[in-house]
């Protein structure tokens, strides 16, 4: 039997499951990534199930193939989260199974389903009653506010009663996070939460904190515990149901990824998230607190001492009251609880005032209020006790600034029409102001500011007392308004200001000199406006002072926009004469008093711009170098065209098109169009337009051109070209220009023999085919030849251009393996392949190359595969190589291969193989080959009961380049087998690797 090569890789099985478990974006988990740390206490989590988080795209089909192949189920998944709960079998190993997952790309972590408690310590009834509100200070606070009810806060615990007296009728979007529906058992400890937050003042029961805000309520508990998995998803659900807090009065010590993710995505929704800091009076942070963009709460008593079960630390942000807290139940009843599960609520409700305030405000901002408006206890500043301090409600709200502070206007503006009304004001930051003014109707007359980004700084405009229009406005009352946006929330504010129109009447015109020809246009418009109603009188008169036409005679005009239009005639219906004029407008008021006439002065130009042309040439020999230039002397301002025009009247290049100076004006044509494309040879010229003020044109032709490309024709086409085979090779070969064209071969400067001579091409893509013969069609030797292609256009310019063909029509090639397997003891079988028929001599090398068998001498052979044996015999070495050496009348090819027991061939990149664990998880079903070839192989699993037993069944596989796995199911999982892999090349080598399972 053949010695079989052992695999070192095989040791690694499992490696062969480790696909990179790193993901783009994806940070790897901070602290416990090692599945071994995550479930290291049964009783923290859900002991079925996990929490995973796939790739984003991830398709469904994929991950219930990645949960098929452990043997797990989806058991829910959260829609464009990327997570999902699963669940195992009963007794599973879920470290294994998290192990199995993470080796797949597509699956970026794996965490338990962890446990979270409620963060209360229960009491007897009977405590006395809301003693934290005055502590608070929130009798005061509800001078400012109440809350609002388009604020909603979540609260993410058991399940709030909705019809509790002190409730009913605040309640919105309930959920059942474990369940997916609205529906769930009234618990106390949730209600107890809510009703800090939001009881109803309505003269029964308690009073909220926030009683004007609405309450979301989300359940994430079954009996005492709630998994993480709910936690995110309620997470999820409040955003997107449009809260603007989260209250999270529960916790664990153990960290989540998915959960961190989770409040940060909050977070960046404009969420302002709070959570209970736990009751263990310890250190260890307690998660969600202790996340990045929660704030964690501690608890105090009635004397602003810490509370004695409150837990303490790094994480801790605020405390507030947990002791003695007295609320609403399940049951429409009241209780007092102890916990800083109600420490939290305090502060979620406070933050409610503040939002209520001013809802624009930013998670951040809303933070940093209630940091800033604490009753600092312990040390000097934060504590690892009481944080910032304990909260205060009515320095929160009083420390919330509007969203629009007060506007800032006079309340009289006395418009003269030149001074103006100025405003200013504030608006919270990161929002869009708009400022209008608005007459009494409410209808917009004037916007000043739209959409302008706040910084929070004052934010200042002025009104020139003008419409949109350009028209001032009357006497009377006016509203100036200011309105923020911030996503899809917005609010107006606005205050009145008073307008006394005190403008003195008045003809504005744009500009004082205008320009005319009657020859161009039937009309002269001058555009003006009027400050006032005013009666007014326009006459046009000569140089002289003769009135020459009365275009408006004492007309009643309204304030705003008008045009004055004059035909250019006398008042006898002659048109004037060229020259300079002055139009005259005159008014009076409404009081009959006379106002300051606008002069206007007009030119009447009916001449038509005059230019000379002249060509630097009128042939033009393009180059590459020269240009041809066209010059124009211009006697008078105008705006010049200047276009390349060819025989057809097409224009192919716009040269000039601005307005020029009396002077010589230049302009250069390189032969190209406006693609930048040369244009073909022929007859051009040059077309001018003048323009003047006036508007009266001038258009002029320059003599022609005629255009002819003298650039030296260009020859491109491939450097070396192959012909191996005999037939015809064919050239491509592309010219610039028209020309005659030679082609011929040649050997070391010798003509060999001529394939065009002086053959009239055009310009392009062309080809010439050559069979490997000389001038008298007999076949040449292989080597290398050059091709030469020459051409002359119609001027003489001449190009040459040279490439090599390289001829190898009896050369041989050599195919073989550069490594076959080696059996000490018996030896290796070669299988190679020739291109040519040949003389063969094959000799075998030791690796010292000293030879030590000639298998073959000068042997004749065909083309094709071929195939040699060693039998080694004594020799005791486990590498050797042999040299294949092949000669015909053309020459000889030798090529060296090895011959061992250790190494891989040349084409396997890689290869490893393990077992996939049945749903049992106690036997293997299949055996699992992963495989990376550069070439298409053949692969064979033999199978037998053991070493040394004879095949009890065998399957071949196709293996193309690249990784690939095969996936082999083993005739019965209960049973150990041991495998032969077989793997065979184009060739037909050989090379045999062991399993032994």
């Amino acid at each position: 039997m053949k010695y079989i090569w052992s695999l070192s890789l095989m040791l690694l099985s499992l490696l062969f499951m480790s696909f990179d478990a790193n993901a783009d974006g994806i940070n790897a988990h901070p602290k416990k990534i090692d599945p071994d740390v995550l479930f290291k206490e049964k009783s923290e989590y859900v002991a079925a199930e996990l929490v995973v988080k796939f790739a984003p795209g991830t398709p469904q089909t994929e991950r219930e193939d990645l949960l098929k192949q452990v043997d797990v189920i989806e058991e829910t998944g959260l829609e464009d989260q990327d997570f999902s709960l699963v669940k195992v079998t009963q007794g599973a190993k879920l470290a294994e199974i998290a192990k199995q997952l993470l080796m797949s790309k597509k699956v970026l972590l794996v965490e338990p389903n962890y446990k979270y408690q409620k963060a209360y310590v229960p009491k007897e009834p009977s405590y006395s009653r809301q003693w934290y509100l005055n502590k608070l200070q929130l009798p005061k606070a509800w001078d400012k506010t109440k809350g609002s009810s388009k604020i909603t806060v979540a609260v993410i615990d058991g399940g709030v009663q909705k019809d509790h007296p002190d409730l009913k009728g605040k309640i919105v979007s309930p959920y059942n996070a474990v369940t997916g529906s609205s529906s769930y058992y009234p618990d106390e400890h949730a209600t107890h939460v809510a009703g800090i937050i939001a009881a109803s003042f309505n003269k029964y029961g308690i009073a909220g904190i926030s009683p004007d805000v609405k309450i979301m309520p989300i359940n994430v508990f079954q009996g005492n515990e709630a998994s993480a998995e709910t936690v995110i998803r309620a997470i999820y659900y409040a955003v997107a149901h449009h809260a603007e807090i989260i209250n999270m009065s529960l916790g664990d010590d153990n960290y989540s990824y998915l959960l961190e993710a989770a409040t940060k995505y909050a977070k960046s929704k404009g969420v302002v998230l709070v959570a209970a800091a736990g009751n263990s009076s310890t250190y260890l942070p307690m998660y969600p607190a202790a996340s990045e963009g929660v704030i964690g709460v501690s608890a105090t008593d009635r004397n602003d001492r810490i509370a004695s079960f409150s837990n303490y630390g790094k994480y801790i942000d605020l405390a507030a009251p947990g002791v003695d807290i007295y609320s609403t139940v399940a049951g429409s009843t009241y209780a007092a609880y102890d916990g800083t599960s109600m420490a939290a609520p305090m502060v979620s409700g406070i933050a409610a005032l503040v939002r209520s305030k001013n809802p624009f405000l930013s998670p951040s901002q809303v933070e940093a209020i209630l940091k800033s408006s604490t009753v600092d206890l312990g040390s000097k500043g934060w504590d690892e006790d009481f944080g910032y301090g304990r909260i205060d409600a009515y320095k929160a709200v009083s420390k919330t600034a509007a969203p629009i502070s007060t506007i800032t206007a006079p309340k009289t503006y006395t418009m003269t029409g030149e001074n103006k009304a100025a405003f200013s004001f504030k608006t919270t930051s990161k929002t869009k102001v708009s400022l209008s003014i608005k007459d009494a109707h409410g209808k917009t007359i004037r916007k000043l500011l739209s959409n302008k980004s706040s910084s929070g700084a004052k934010i200042s405009a002025s009104w020139d007392g003008k419409t949109a229009s350009k028209k001032f406005v009357s006497t009377g009352i006016y509203k100036v308004e200011v309105k923020i946006t911030k996503g899809s929330d917005s609010l107006n504010k606005s205050t009145t200001i008073k307008v006394i129109n005190h403008t003195k009447p008045a003809i504005m015109v744009s500009g004082t000199t205008y320009t005319y020809s009657p020859k161009v246009s039937s009309k002269v418009t001058i555009p003006y406006e009027l400050t006032q109603k005013v009666k007014i009188s326009a006459v046009v008169t000569d140089q002289s002072g003769k009135t020459v036409k009365k275009i408006l005679s004492k007309k009643s005009k309204s304030a705003g926009k008008h045009s004055l239009v004059w035909n250019g005639k006398t008042t006898k219906g002659h048109l004037v004469k060229d020259g300079t004029y002055k139009i005259v407008m005159s008014f009076t008021d409404s009081h009959n008093k006379q106002g300051k006439p606008k002069k206007i002065q007009l030119k009447v130009d009916s001449v038509r711009p005059t230019g000379e042309l002249s060509l630097s040439s009128t042939l033009f020999k393009m180059d590459n170098k020269t240009t041809n230039i066209i010059r124009v002397k211009l006697k008078e301002t105008s705006t010049m065209i200047v276009h390349v025009v060819n025989e057809k009247g097409t224009i192919i290049k716009k040269l000039i098109n601005k307005q020029a100076n009396p002077g010589i004006i230049s302009a250069s044509w390189n032969g190209k169009n406006d693609k930048n494309q040369l244009v073909p040879e022929g007859t051009y010229h040059y077309f001018v337009q003048l323009k003047d003020k006036a508007g009266n044109i001038t258009k002029i032709n320059s003599t022609s051109i005629i255009f002819q490309d003298w650039r030296v024709p260009s020859i491109s086409s491939g450097k070396d070209y192959y012909l191996k085979t005999k037939g015809t090779l064919t050239i491509g070969y592309t010219i610039s220009k028209p020309g005659k064209v030679t082609i011929g071969i040649y050997q070391n400067g010798k003509p060999v023999t001529t394939i065009k001579s002086d053959a009239a091409e055009l310009a392009g893509q062309h080809t010439f085919t050559w069979d490997g013969t000389d001038q008298s069609k007999s076949l040449l030797n292989d080597g290398v030849y050059q091709y030469n292609i020459k051409v002359v256009d119609k001027y003489n310019l001449t190009q040459t251009y040279s490439g090599n063909v390289h001829v190898e029509i009896n050369k041989i090639e050599i195919s073989y393996p550069a490594v076959v397997m080696f059996y000490p003891g018996e030896g290796s079988e070669v299988h190679y392949k020739l291109s040519r028929a040949a003389h063969v001599t094959i000799e075998i090398y030791n690796q010292s190359n000293q030879k030590i068998k000639t298998i073959e001498q000068d042997k004749a052979v065909n083309e094709g595969s071929q195939y040699f044996k060693w039998l080694s015999g004594d020799e005791n070495d486990d590498t050797y190589y042999y040299v294949i050496t092949a000669k015909n009348a053309y020459g000889q090819k030798s090529v060296k291969g090895k011959m061992t027991s250790t190494g891989n061939p040349a084409w396997l990149v890689s290869h490893s193989f393990g077992f996939h664990l049945a749903s049992d998880q106690i036997y293997n079903d299949q055996l699992l080959l992963k495989i990376n070839t550069k070439q298409q192989v053949t692969a064979t699993v033999h199978l037998y009961p053991d070493a040394g037993s004879s095949q009890i069944a065998e399957k071949q596989y196709t293996v193309k380049p690249g990784s690939s796995t095969i996936v082999y199911t083993k005739p019965s999982k209960y049973s150990w087998y041991y495998y032969l892999i077989e793997y065979r090349d184009s060739l037909g080598n050989e090379y045999w690797y062991s399993i032994n399972e």
